[in-house]
């Protein structure tokens, strides 16, 4: 493949990271240099908006539907992730044997069309009234967030593994660093927009919102190549045989395992009290659906702040021990939001949230992508999300724990825990800390 003079300046820099601004310079140079990474890179943002709007939206849905039912309101936007148990492995078997552009392409467009028909739904609903009349009923949500779950048990190994296929080796950290940047930027837009919207105008136009994002993403997968994917042999093995490998090469790589069980806290605590925040902002804080959208956006303003100080500065520290800082700094910060009753200080503590989150999952993720081989990335990142699929139960326990007690008690035993479990981690964990 042939280079240009700033390509080769890119790579270079790459291959040989220096503190200080270097780091910074490679990353946004990144998207400039490599037009594939560029158009996968903007459909992440649609991708990930639609997503963020659809959790905040049904969140606040369900939560009048059922007349402020905490159970049920944190339940239907985890049981979303429910269907990755069951498909996540075998997707990520798939994402390693046909094209992966192809498969996001379909998968979002039928995502495109399943959201345009619930938006319906909801529209020929009046949620006006005083008991809300209309055909749509509180288990349809659930039906329509199982269906968002098995598309995106599909989409998400590939679309990790596709960032990868779109540069080079030597700038593999950089882009998934960029690529990173995507979570925190449109968690701040998305819940922002969508809380607006339901204070505004309601549920209606939210969901149409969503199929239309999807719909972009189609659009940009059109011209993109994957340049950089392992052109080795083709396995003929059975897709059970196939998945196995991916199992047993997780099973003896010790670090990588280590670096997966670590991503069991995020999922199982700081996603969970995003999925209930609705219940918190009613009963703790006493806001409404505005507010609602602000703190969730706050996560994301800690998470772009630390995006762009790893752009600009780099990790500082080795890449394993950030993981460990980051892990160890959500729990903390989790621990204080359970204390606060105002909403200046919940903020606050929601963007320290969104900036260990930001710090612990990409370089968590660059460390697995920099050493899993191509041909079985797939099924890796497949196992690596695989514990997405617990936080459904997380977040039942919790908002069952919340129903018994209360959300701030809730919270600050689940956090205590948690930040024992990370404390040992990082004790007991050393091949990760040394990872660079």
């Amino acid at each position: 493949m042939a280079s240009n003079t700033p390509r080769q300046e890119m790579e270079t820099a790459a291959a040989n990271p220096r503190r200080g601004r270097v780091p910074g310079l490679s990353a946004f140079s990144t998207a400039k240099l490599y037009k594939d990474f560029r158009y996968i890179w903007v459909g992440n943002f649609f991708a990930i908006s639609g997503q963020w709007l659809q959790l905040l939206t049904i969140g606040w849905l369900v939560l009048e539907l059922t007349d402020g039912n905490a159970l049920l309101t944190g339940t239907v936007v985890g049981i979303r992730a429910l269907p990755v148990l069951v498909i996540g492995p075998w997707a990520g078997v798939l994402a390693d044997r046909v094209d992966r552009r192809k498969l996001v392409m379909i998968t979002q467009a039928a995502m495109a069309v399943a959201a345009a028909l619930f938006a319906f739904l909801v529209i020929a609903t009046d949620l006006e009234a005083e008991v809300p009349a209309g055909p749509l009923r509180w288990w349809h949500p659930f039906v329509y967030m199982i269906i968002a779950g098995v598309a995106h048990s599909i989409i998400q190994p590939v679309r990790q593994a596709m960032v990868a296929n779109t540069v080079p080796r030597q700038a593999l950290a950089s882009a998934l660093a960029l690529n990173g940047m995507v979570y925190p930027s449109t968690r701040i837009i998305a819940p922002a927009l969508g809380g607006l919207l339901i204070a505004t105008l309601g549920f209606k136009w939210n969901f149409f919102l969503e199929a239309a994002l999807y719909l972009i993403i189609v659009l940009l997968m059109l011209p993109v190549r994957l340049p950089y994917r392992s052109s080795g042999p083709r396995e003929h093995t059975s897709v059970f045989a196939s998945m196995l490998a991916g199992l047993r090469y997780v099973k003896n790589e010790r670090s990588i395992l280590q670096l997966i069980v670590m991503a069991l806290i995020p999922n199982l605590v700081f996603q969970p009290l995003i999925f209930v925040l609705p219940v918190f902002t009613t009963e703790v804080l006493d806001r409404g659906a505005g507010s609602g959208g602000a703190l969730a956006a706050a996560v994301g303003v800690g998470g772009l702040i630390a995006a762009i100080f790893i752009a600009l500065v780099g990790y500082i520290t080795k890449k394993g021990t950030a993981t460990f800082l980051g892990l160890v700094g959500g729990c903390i910060f989790v621990l204080l939001f359970a204390q606060s009753q105002w909403m200046a200080i919940s903020f606050a503590m929601l963007m320290g949230l969104g900036f260990s989150q930001y710090v612990f999952r990409v370089a968590n993720s660059t460390l697995l992508q920099t050493v899993v081989p191509d041909s079985l990335r797939g099924r890796v990142m497949s196992i690596y999300m695989l514990d997405h699929g617990l936080t459904p139960l997380a977040t039942l326990l919790i908002g069952l724990f919340i129903h018994l007690w209360n959300p701030s008690g809730a919270f600050t035993v689940i956090a205590a825990v948690s930040l024992g479990i990370a404390i040992l981690q990082a004790l007991t964990f050393r091949s990760v800390r040394e990872l660079n």
